[in-house]
């Protein structure tokens, strides 16, 4: 990676982000990737990307709370389309600009308080015996044999089946669901390009989701049920909000709480089986459990990249930055800010760091508690049934960098 600096906006150039975490190792990858994107300095422009590059705590911090920063992303998003047709995305964009994710300030928060109502820690807290319930049922299938491909038979599985019971989904539509946020999350990673048979995937993908809350809600009106559409329906009178509103932020909820997850999932469980000794000390002091995790989603989140739109021209840390210019934060990086102790280490002692896997500021993600519920009863479960699982010698194991903005893992074989 080359540097340069001039009149206060420094510039880094180099191996093409998405392309350099390709090439890295499965075992490399975290650290050296951040080390790489940290090679630029705290805070840089990255003209092969046509975007800022921030990799300090502080300044990300500054980024995620100051209302110069925008998380309307829509632009960025249509900078990435010169070769497609935008009318091929047109429901792609009518459900993505309503979700609260796009949105700022007191418009903002407006809606995450609706969205928040079947989220509450009493409803969690009730919720998780069917977490829990639907963790043992998937172990007890899937290590009815010896060997089995955690990614697609538990990752992907777990965070699909617990939305899909909050939403009280049949699971004869849960697969479905998972391959239509996959894609709506792949076309919000910011892809070095969109082609118009991207377009047409998402756009079929958000036109489905859209219509099967549409009809969801619609029988949720005539018969309430005890889970998180009917919340989202008794919102819609409450806070006078359209159908398209609560629709948009259903489909939020799904893509945001689905794939990540998955990815999450996977990346703590790499760290956690192919290390031994982690392992085994997890496995006879499960109180640690919780902080654990929280480590390894330090060390490395599913989440590589938040990122914002400057309304105004902003200094940020001696950087010039333009209005309408979008700002990445590289989540590898800020979670080894150097002034954490070892930061490039693994310490499941050390005191719970203010990692960045969530997020920060008023755009927190919404369902980190329920994210936190199914990785920890999962990760518990695992630990306590299966205290010799590990990677398979003789298996696969591949990273899946399917966007600039989410990494996890496309397969993993673990043993017993």
């Amino acid at each position: 990676m080359q540097v340069t600096t001039e009149n206060s906006r420094a510039a880094a150039t180099g191996t093409s982000l998405l392309d350099f975490k390709r090439q890295l190792s499965t075992k490399d990858f975290p650290n050296r990737f951040a080390q790489y994107v940290m090679e630029g300095g705290k805070a840089y422009y990255w003209p092969t990307g046509g975007f800022h590059v921030v990799t300090d705590a502080a300044l990300a911090k500054i980024v995620l709370k100051d209302p110069c920063f925008s998380a309307d992303r829509s632009q960025f998003f249509i900078s990435r389309m010169p070769n497609m047709d935008l009318r091929l995305i047109g429901d792609f964009f009518s459900v993505v600009q309503k979700m609260m994710v796009m949105r700022d300030g007191a418009d903002h928060a407006s809606v995450r308080r609706t969205a928040a109502l079947g989220l509450e820690d009493h409803i969690l807290e009730r919720f998780s015996h069917e977490v829990q319930l639907s963790i043992e049922q998937m172990l007890d299938e899937a290590f009815r044999k010896r060997k089995i491909e955690f990614v697609g038979e538990i990752a992907r599985r777990l965070p699909s089946t617990v939305l899909a019971g909050l939403f009280s989904i049949p699971p004869s539509d849960r697969e479905k669901f998972f391959t239509w946020s996959n894609q709506m999350t792949a076309f919000f990673g910011g892809a070095t390009a969109y082609e118009n048979a991207d377009g047409v995937r998402v756009n079929q993908a958000a036109s489905k989701l859209r219509e099967y809350f549409r009809e969801l809600f619609s029988r949720r009106r005539h018969r309430p049920g005890d889970d998180y559409a009917t919340s989202l329906v008794k919102a819609q009178v409450l806070y006078d909000l359209t159908e398209d509103e609560i629709i948009s932020q259903a489909i939020m909820m799904l893509v945001a709480g689905s794939v990540t997850t998955t990815d999450q999932i996977a990346n703590c469980a790499y760290q956690i089986f192919s290390a031994p000794l982690l392992q085994s000390r997890l496995r006879f002091h499960p109180q640690s459990l919780p902080a654990a995790l929280e480590e390894l989603k330090r060390f490395d989140p599913a989440v590589t990249f938040l990122f914002r739109v400057a309304k105004d021209r902003f200094l940020l840390g001696g950087q010039r930055i333009e209005a309408g210019e979008t700002v990445f934060i590289s989540n590898h990086a800020v979670n080894r800010d150097p002034g954490l102790e070892r930061p490039f280490e693994i310490d499941i002692g050390r005191p719970a760091a203010n990692h960045f896997a969530y997020g920060h500021g008023a755009h927190y993600c919404l369902g980190a508690k329920l994210g936190r519920q199914q990785i920890q009863l999962l990760f518990h479960s695992l630990l306590t049934r299966y205290p010799k699982l590990e990677l398979d010698p003789a298996g696969l194991t591949t990273r899946d960098h399917y966007s600039l903005s989410f990494s996890g893992f496309g397969r993993m074989d673990l043993v017993r």
